[in-house]
């Protein structure tokens, strides 16, 4: 069945037959704008395998994958809405709710997967969550995209001088424009759903991405170079509508954070053995690799990408508690 058809199914029964939380409930739930067989997409599965048996039967996930219920930014707002119960997806379709949220996007933030993964799970990605519950978003936790790196189809990246008047997908994000902008390039926002035509097109040159949703989305197709350039960690929020958490019991909304956080440790699972393995698949793919691109130079540019985000969100306060934090781990 089509997932859009699937989608107006669940709707139906949910607002017209007035199923209960009590009686049972099935949750729409969406790995938005990336594929069934990427680490996000099996650990939407796996969560949805946990919340039937913490819940004893009682909640059931109809999970939907890629552009099944739409854009990025249209899942975003259904969940705020209450049509679509449980959505995850990047940090920047987030950030029209709760713009401190892109703190943890900002370039050369975290040096490490393991940087970002404890300051999520710490004190500054509880404080930055506690921000949503009043736009219609529980968020429960955060899953991760992970570090991000550059393909494009014109020549290697090594520094920023390889970047000037490179077209380069971006996401819908200010700070994430200002950061190419920054470096040489010429930001194009561009939804993910669109981006394999648009570099097949020749519409961008570029896009940056992890290496597991470079492989999934099968960008290696229609790109020749990959640098390693590490520029930045993205996050994917896993949230639920606030409508459909209210309707839920206190046993039944154990049960969704429990299964919640355990898919999010399996999908980070998965995306440390994806990145150990896709550098050589990707070499093997006839992709050129640049292993070692200039970092420092890259990082050295990124000061006004900061100052963006303090003006945005007037104030300097979770840029210096998520900095002060990361300096603790170090």
């Amino acid at each position: 069945m089509k997932g859009s058809v699937r989608f107006a199914v669940t709707l139906f029964f949910v607002l017209f037959l007035g199923v209960s939380a009590s009686a049972g409930m099935k949750l729409t739930a969406v790995c938005a704008g990336l594929p069934e067989e990427s680490p996000s997409g099996k650990a939407l599965k796996f969560f949805a395998e946990k919340v039937k048996e913490h819940s004893g039967g009682e909640l059931e996930i109809d999970p939907f994958f890629g552009a099944e219920l739409g854009s990025l930014t249209a899942c975003v707002e259904g969940m705020a809405q209450g049509t679509i119960d449980i959505v995850t997806t990047g940090t920047s379709y987030f950030s029209g709710y709760v713009p401190e949220i892109q703190v943890f996007e900002l370039p050369y933030m975290f040096q490490s997967n393991e940087q970002a993964r404890k300051t999520l799970d710490g004190v500054p990605g509880d404080e930055v969550r506690k921000l949503f519950t009043e736009k219609g978003i529980v968020l429960l936790c955060y899953w991760e995209s992970g570090l991000r790196h550059v393909s494009n189809s014109r020549s290697p990246i090594r520094t920023p001088e390889d970047m000037k008047g490179l077209k380069i997908r971006t996401v819908v994000s200010t700070t994430q424009q200002k950061t190419w902008e920054s470096f040489g390039a010429i930001p194009m926002a561009i939804d993910m759903n669109e981006v394999f035509t648009a570099l097949q097109q020749g519409t961008v040159d570029a896009q940056e991405n992890t290496l597991a949703q470079i492989v999934s989305t099968k960008m290696y197709e229609v790109q020749k170079y990959l640098s390693l350039t590490g520029h930045a960690y993205t996050p994917m929020p896993f949230g639920i509508s606030r409508l459909t958490w209210e309707k839920l019991n206190e046993s039944q909304k154990n049960a969704v954070q429990k299964a919640s956080e355990e898919a999010r440790d399996y999908q980070r699972q998965l995306d440390d053995e994806s990145d150990r393995d896709n550098v050589q698949f990707l070499k093997g793919k006839g992709i050129l690799v640049e292993e070692a691109p200039d970092k420092m130079a890259f990082a050295a540019l990124v000061e006004p990408v900061y100052q963006l985000f303090v003006s945005q969100t007037k104030s300097d306060k979770y840029l210096n508690m998520v900095k002060d934090f990361v300096g603790e781990l170090k």
